[in-house]
């Protein structure tokens, strides 16, 4: 019995000291200030913060229903101001949406797209290691368009469909008075 709790008690120390391993070191979180519909993000790791890794967090709330869209970039100058950014998520309402990363040469990228995002809080996430021996800095924007309601896009359409039919009643009266009447048909 003494061998099972002390067995229990290394295997909950070790996952303590796991779970402590991969947490960030360095961690923010700052309000998205949005300009229209849009709005920009990023932050700067210095020297001292170099090898560490971080969890960026910018916070937002939406009123309605949207589509989000947004992007985060990272341009390595050597070895002197690189990071590596290993994850980049929009989650909020019980839902996370994952951007996808793409690479090429000394720059790294995440594009991420959300639809149909209801109204609530949320929270866009970056991570990742600081590589550069002087630090290192990422950049990025995000969007939040408002998804018509139901109700607008059935008013849209049927504007739509007036238009349309006035247009071919139109086309079909100008036919008639310009048709050749019986009496004035012209010869071949």
């Amino acid at each position: 019995m003494q061998k099972l709790l002390s067995s229990l008690l290394l295997a909950a120390s070790l996952a303590t000291a796991g779970g402590a391993v991969h947490a960030a070191q360095i961690n923010g979180t700052s309000p998205l200030e949005f300009e229209g519909k849009t709005s920009t993000f990023g932050t700067a790791f210095d020297t001292s913060q170099s090898g560490q890794t971080f969890l960026q967090n910018f916070t937002f709330s939406n009123s309605s229903a949207a589509t989000a869209t947004s992007a985060v970039i990272s341009i390595a100058l050597g070895d002197s101001s690189a990071l590596d950014i290993t994850g980049f998520t929009l989650s909020g309402n019980g839902q996370t949406w994952s951007g996808t990363k793409s690479v090429v040469g000394g720059t790294q990228y995440f594009t991420l797209r959300a639809s149909n995002i209801a109204a609530g809080d949320y929270t866009l996430a970056v991570t990742g290691s600081v590589t550069g021996s002087a630090g290192g800095s990422f950049g990025g924007n995000i969007s939040v368009a408002a998804v018509p309601e139901a109700s607008t896009t059935a008013m849209m359409l049927s504007g739509l469909a007036l238009v349309g039919f006035a247009a071919v009643r139109s086309r079909r009266r100008n036919q008639q008075q310009h048709a050749p009447q019986d009496g004035n048909l012209m010869p071949a």
